[in-house]
């Protein structure tokens, strides 16, 4: 940012601004496509068994449909 006697240059603040939110803009959308995959990943019981310990340390897999 330029400052100009004692103030801020707004023309060269704007320009910064939105070059930040354009990448913060681009950092969410990663960020949601990452979670969307992860989430759809973790459907699969072989890449949930990889990807989780928390299925292995549970003990015996129970069976809804046993009787």
């Amino acid at each position: 940012m330029i400052r100009r006697h004692g103030a801020i240059d707004t023309d060269s603040f704007a320009q910064w601004s939105d070059r930040v939110e354009r990448r913060l803009r681009k950092i969410v959308l990663l960020l949601v496509i990452l979670l969307i995959a992860a989430q759809t990943a973790l459907q699969s019981p072989s890449i949930r068994h990889w990807l989780s310990p928390t299925d292995r340390a549970e003990g015996i897999e129970y069976d809804a449909g046993s009787g």
